[in-house]
């Protein structure tokens, strides 16, 4: 079963990586709109590749919902760990993201003067490469980024890129093994402090064969986080149905093991999420 936020705002919930976390979906509260369709995703296969902004929720509308959702808490005495942007896709893909994010900022700081929340990004990486995105992740305080394979015939498989992929006047035209090598050099020129997170796990889609957890396939993903030098590396295994039925999830053992083979390579800031 796909799992969705069905609102605006949701939880907060208890996260494996960020705490108490407040959700914040930027994408529409009934379908998933992703320029991924990944093979492990929680939301489940897309059914929409064309959107108009309209669709998504208005700047004005992440306000009052966030506002509403910290009164609550703020009365109840509870403060988040955690403002994270995700939802049902790729939050940064909202035309407003770059208004949305110092908005969000300065609510938390009223709501919690003495120790505002720190907004978290959860990204496929994608758009990072857009001025108003990257200046805008500049106020997160984790800025998460994903990266999963090393190669570009396994990112296409586990990412299912989707050439043809519409929201308002963007629009992807490229195959998916060209826009890796993008993919790659944005997060190489990177200029702010980010994590990769990673989903490691084995098995078969369509007659394909996939894992991006040993062999040549490792190696390829090592020398790309060496070139890319991030902050932090977070691995994490499958935790929810997927949509691609046949995907085996890690051992808490094995997950561990990858992180240790991280860390004696000279990577810093390496944790395991099971």
């Amino acid at each position: 079963m796909a799992f969705f936020h069905t609102h605006i705002i949701t939880g907060p919930i208890r996260s494996r990586r960020l705490g108490l976390s407040l959700g914040v979906n930027l994408l529409p509260v009934r379908n998933k709109l992703c320029n991924y369709d990944c093979v492990y995703c929680e939301c489940g296969w897309n059914t929409v590749e064309e959107a108009e902004p309209e669709q998504l929720p208005s700047p004005e509308a992440v306000g009052a919902a966030l506002e509403k959702a910290l009164t609550d808490l703020a009365a109840q005495g509870v403060r988040p760990d955690s403002i994270t942007f995700s939802g049902n896709g790729e939050p940064t893909l909202h035309p407003d993201f770059g208004a949305i994010v110092p908005m969000v900022k300065d609510c938390a700081a009223r709501f919690y003067p003495e120790n505002p929340p720190g907004l978290t990004l959860i990204s496929n990486a994608t758009q990072i490469g857009r001025k108003e995105v990257a200046e805008a992740l500049k106020l997160c305080q984790r800025v998460l980024l994903k990266l999963d394979a090393g190669t570009p015939a396994m990112y296409a498989q586990i990412n299912r890129f989707q050439k043809g992929f519409r929201l308002g006047a963007y629009r992807q035209n490229q195959e998916a093994e060209a826009f890796f090598e993008e993919l790659l050099r944005n997060l190489r020129a990177f200029p702010y402090p980010f994590t990769v997170q990673a989903l490691l796990f084995r098995g078969e889609h369509e007659g394909q064969r996939l894992d991006n957890t040993s062999g040549a396939e490792w190696e390829a993903y090592c020398r790309q986080l060496a070139a890319i030098r991030p902050q932090g590396i977070m691995l994490y295994g499958l935790d929810r149905e997927t949509p691609a039925k046949k995907l085996q999830k890690l051992s808490a053992e094995e997950l561990e093991r990858k992180a240790e083979d991280l860390r004696r390579r000279g990577f810093k800031n390496v944790s395991a999420f099971f």
